[in-house]
């Protein structure tokens, strides 16, 4: 949803519903029963079901998997089309409502469902997202002029992979969505970045129902533990923890993109954030909704539910037909209440695809040393080039600026990346140097403090230290 104070007042719009449905050019308006339209945002590519009525078998046989169906729908010509798809399935029925066509498919973009991408590379997910539809063959047709330019950096190694899931990774990744036009065109966008002040839901004038509206905190968790990925590989952790937490209800996320101490924060306080705020969520019904696109932030006011706000449209279903009374849209509204574990799963999915750090122990923060700046305070050592290393004496100290935390360490580990290390030997302290304890590489200690040091002894002039980091919970 778009957060706002702004006051909207709605302007009724005149209703003059106009509708035309074609299969294979065929103006078949008339005999649609029953019909349905849908276009979800990010989560898929859009179906469509049709019943239309046969009777005598007047249309049997005439349309085929396969045949392209259209569904246009305005308040002044029936010249806006909301929706084009090929058929899959003909079914020819015959019941105690009498013969009926039944026909289901899918959205003009099905082949994206049907293509499989083979794909590296570390780039912003803009021009993943090109790259990869370049490599859709051309008489496909897709384009994509509406793609946002990202500054975003993602890595990907894809092997036969189903186009549309690199999709959804790529905008679970930049929280991001997709979707793709009538003419093929992709759209790419900032999640909720889009306010559709053309259309409105409005109680008392176009709200036919609303229903499920409420807030599900069933998968809400707690805090957030991120893992991230040093130049060297040693992880980066940092635990993103609610202020009112009362029980621990946590998820990890693993990211070797994120490789600094400041995008593992980040990272972290931002996806708590997302599962601890989450938004409303419903499904409404209106009469028909003409310029709404998947993904919009559209204005809904409904008194009754004390509902004044901008929602994003996740899935739009227009409806049409004798037996519905006509044209209506359907808006699922936020996140699809049966699927709420979606919020989860996408804030996880990054770990299936991302290489493995190790935190077997579960610490929640880490202290980390790439080394790529002078820092601490030397005695016949130096910090040049990103290497921690005597000054070509064969023995010498590094002493580490102090951390000040705000709570005390229970648990602590160490880890080294460099060359000829075996015989250095690595000192914690927890009261700012006053005492110092050794601690041994990969073994977890305990102990208890909040104004960490770290001194490495160095008893070789090989020795060479790329990076160091102190994990600890």
């Amino acid at each position: 949803m778009i957060k706002n104070t702004r006051i909207f007042i709605p302007i009724p719009k005149i209703r003059n519903t106009k509708i035309k449905v074609e299969v294979d050019g065929d103006d078949l308006t008339n005999r649609v029963k029953e019909s349905s339209f849908v276009k979800p945002v990010t989560n898929g590519i859009g179906t469509f079901s049709m019943i239309l009525s046969n009777a005598g078998g007047q249309i049997t046989g005439s349309y085929s998997p396969g045949s392209i169906v259209k569904f246009y729908a305005d308040n002044t010509d029936a010249t806006t089309q909301q929706f084009r798809g090929r058929i899959d399935h003909i079914k020819d029925n015959i019941g105690d409502k009498g013969q009926v066509l039944e026909i289901e498919g899918r959205h003009r973009s099905y082949l994206l469902t049907e293509s499989l991408v083979c794909y590296s590379a570390t780039a912003s997910t803009s021009t993943i997202l090109k790259a990869i539809i370049d490599q859709l063959p051309t008489d496909f047709g897709f384009t994509y002029s509406n793609i946002s330019t990202t500054t975003d950096s993602m890595a990907v190694n894809w092997n036969y992979k189903p186009f549309w899931d690199c999709v959804i990774e790529i905008c679970n990744y930049a929280e991001h969505d997709c979707y793709v036009d009538d003419d093929l065109d992709f759209h790419y966008f900032e999640e909720n970045s889009i306010s559709n002040i053309t259309d409105a839901i409005v109680e008392g004038d176009n709200l036919i129902d609303s229903k499920g509206w409420g807030t599900n905190d069933y998968n809400e968790k707690t805090r957030v533990t991120v893992i991230g990925q040093g130049q060297e590989g040693l992880p980066i952790i940092y635990t993103a923890i609610a202020d009112d937490e009362v029980e621990t209800r946590e998820i990890f996320v693993r990211d070797s993109s994120a490789n600094t101490e400041i995008k593992v924060r980040n990272l972290a306080e931002s996806k708590l954030a997302e599962i601890t705020n989450q938004t409303p969520q419903a499904t409404t019904k209106s009469f028909g909704l003409e310029t709404v696109k998947p993904g919009d932030n559209i204005w809904l006011l409904i008194p009754r539910q004390e509902v004044h706000g901008q929602y994003k449209i996740v899935k739009i279903n227009q409806k049409f037909g004798s037996n519905i009374g006509g044209w209506r849209t359907e808006c699922l509204i936020e996140r699809e209440s049966e699927n709420i574990s979606q919020v989860i799963s996408k804030i996880e999915e990054k770990s299936d695809r991302l290489l493995l750090v190790e935190n077997p122990n579960k610490f929640n923060f880490s202290w980390n040393f790439e080394f790529d700046e002078d820092s601490g305070t030397h005695s016949n050592t130096q910090i040049t080039d990103g290497v921690l290393k005597t000054d070509g004496s064969a023995s010498g100290t590094w002493v580490s600026d102090v951390k000040n935390l705000d709570f005390d360490v229970s648990l602590l580990e160490v880890r080294v990346k460099g060359q000829s290390v075996s015989g250095t030997t690595v000192y914690f302290s927890l009261d700012n140097g006053t005492t110092y304890h050794p601690i041994t590489l990969r073994n977890k200690e305990v102990d208890s403090g909040r104004d960490l040091k770290i001194r490495v002894d160095f008893n070789s002039a090989s020795t060479q230290i790329y990076s160091l980091v102190f994990l600890y919970s």
